[in-house]
């Protein structure tokens, strides 16, 4: 799995190639907890090059999920690969986790919602 990191205004955008599995889904969440130490409150994760996830990867997602709601950062996931969508129907995640179509959605969902937060992080 790689793991880049790259900034967008105030977002910043992680993008993930490869396999999530029990091997590598804890980078995933090292990661978020680096840049959540750093300040950094608006995170999109962009797994378009996802070509594999397995139960470890989705308990990744929503461990971050949770982690950053719990300290009001705001989180969308975007370009979700067919295969790893599947796998988010399957065990029911759609609707759960913030989905996007793609990162511009993202951004739009992201700004809304610190509308109305009152300008706050969500």
């Amino acid at each position: 799995m790689d793991i880049t990191v790259r900034k967008f205004e105030e977002n910043y955008v992680i993008d993930v190639a490869g396999e999530v599995d029990m091997y590598h889904a804890h980078r995933l969440k090292d990661v978020v907890a680096t840049m959540m130490k750093k300040e950094v409150c608006i995170f999109i994760l962009n797994l378009k090059k996802v070509t594999y996830m397995d139960s470890s990867g989705i308990g990744a997602l929503l461990a971050i999920n949770a982690m950053l709601a719990h300290e009001g950062m705001a989180f969308r996931i975007v370009n979700v690969a067919r295969p790893v969508m599947r796998v988010m129907e399957l065990t029911r995640l759609v609707g759960i986790l913030p989905i996007e179509a793609n990162e511009q959605d993202a951004r739009e969902a992201n700004v809304g919602a610190r509308r109305r937060a009152g300008g706050k992080a969500v």
